[in-house]
């Protein structure tokens, strides 16, 4: 276990950690010592990374939990926990709320007009969670102490007009999410080189995106290009996509490796 000083000094880069970091085990600490449920706000793959090491370092792991309202979910809070709570009951007692916005019919919008709009509404994106598009609109999960000033001035996106409700989080509409399936093959199972086949990527884009910290392994920053990708990983590509790789084949006339994937369309 190590104190929160030796933790920012191992995980802290920037200013922006030092905060992100601090805040985060000054949570934790309060639950331990006040005995009642903390949190985060919404974190992205990047500062969930860095909060899970954190986590593990402060000894943590057993009273933590990364939630966002339903499994799966790419943006979520930390969670902390005291003694009379499990993950489960954690998870109920999450300070998530579930708004729905209805279009018309007629209309189409994308996810970046719904958090287009919302951040037009001045609020910051630390607040609002994943934003399920579907056919009728969108799900939005945000933080509850904003879900009322939303529903109250949240009543367009991409010009459109909207219908907001509040909903029970069981009742998410998971967006529609249409896969593709390819097959190809690379040199090696290297990141660089699969990112670069399931993403259609030039390898040396894929390898500048890597080494910027803009691609996830596992919901996990990798920035080695030459980090090796095993069947089930499931790789991100900020901006561009997601994907997952089903399995690895036999190998060309030429030595290359067959992979096939399945990415998100």
């Amino acid at each position: 276990m190590k104190t929160k000083q030796e933790i920012l000094t191992a995980l802290a880069h920037s200013g922006d950690d030092k905060l992100l970091l601090a805040g985060l085990l000054d949570k934790e600490q309060t639950c331990e010592q006040r005995g009642y449920l903390t949190h985060t706000k919404f974190l992205d793959l990047k500062q969930r990374a860095l909060c899970t090491d954190a986590v593990r370092l402060a000894g943590a792991t057993g009273h933590a939990l990364f939630w966002g309202g339903y499994e799966d979910a790419e943006r979520g809070i930390y969670l902390f926990y005291p003694d009379y709570m499990d993950a489960e009951s954690a998870k109920l007692s999450a300070p998530l709320a579930l708004l729905r916005a209805r279009k018309r019919r007629e209309d189409t919008l994308t996810h970046r007009d719904y958090l287009g709009s919302l951040m037009g509404l001045q609020i910051d994106r630390s607040v609002v969670g994943d934003i399920l598009v579907h056919e009728e609109g969108a799900d939005i999960i945000v933080l509850e102490d904003m879900a009322e000033f939303i529903l109250m001035y949240f009543a367009k996106a991409g010009r459109k007009q909207l219908s907001l409700t509040r909903e029970d989080l069981s009742d998410l509409k998971h967006a529609a999410v249409e896969e593709k399936r390819g097959t190809g093959s690379v040199a090696s199972p290297r990141l660089d080189s699969v990112a670069a086949l399931i993403f259609g990527l030039p390898r040396k884009d894929a390898q500048a995106r890597i080494e910027k910290g803009l691609v996830f392994v596992n919901n996990t920053p990798c920035m080695k290009p030459e980090h090796q990708i095993t069947e089930g990983d499931r790789l991100t590509v900020r901006g561009v996509g997601r994907a997952r790789v089903e399995a690895f084949g036999g190998t060309s006339r030429k030595g290359r490796i067959f992979l096939e994937y399945v990415r998100n369309a």
